[in-house]
């Protein structure tokens, strides 16, 4: 009989380097939930910047003056559970957007969305026009929003907020090589 080769290796592959359980876990996870207060800052001579930043915080600040308004409007109506879970929500909605709106400041480069190419220019228009609708929205309580168009538009803003802050968690366009 002829010696049968074996059809094992004889030497094994390394062994993976350690991973950390959200390695494993969480192979596409891309640590979005960073945050630099420094977004906000207003320190600065670059005006498009300034200008962003202006717009980001009135944005944040009427939502933030809304919730303070719908924790008083339920403390006045003698609503304690609305109470507190107003003033949960609000600190949570607080800190949502204003993780959202820090990503879209400081977002760089360009992302393909839907096949067009969005980027800086595009996020400031929509910073610019996020700051109008919210004074808009501020406006609207005080001379007669229906309760409907209120949350209509207060929900539909921190969805396209949420969005917007997705999209820029995205890789960046590489510029096109011509060498």
């Amino acid at each position: 009989m002829a010696a049968h080769s074996s059809s094992f290796p004889q030497e094994l592959p390394p062994r993976p380097e350690q991973t950390t359980w959200r390695q494993r876990n969480c192979p596409g996870f891309r640590g979005w939930w960073g945050f630099n207060w420094e977004a906000y800052s207003l320190a600065t001579t670059d005006g498009p910047v300034l200008a962003r930043r202006i717009c980001m915080i009135v944005t944040l600040g009427v939502r933030t003056a809304l919730s303070v308004l719908g924790v008083i409007f339920k403390a006045y109506s003698g609503s304690i559970a609305g109470m507190v879970i107003g003033i949960i929500l609000a600190v949570l909605g607080f800190l949502f957007v204003a993780w959202c709106l820090a990503r879209i400041g400081e977002t760089t480069g360009t992302r393909k969305v839907l096949g067009i190419s969005v980027g800086r220019w595009h996020l400031d228009i929509f910073l610019l026009v996020s700051g109008l609708i919210h004074i808009g929205i501020l406006i609207g309580v005080f001379t007669g929003m229906g309760n409907t168009g209120f949350l209509i538009s207060w929900y539909g803003m921190w969805i396209l907020i949420f969005a917007v802050a997705w999209i820029t968690t995205w890789a960046p366009e590489q510029p096109n090589s011509y060498v």
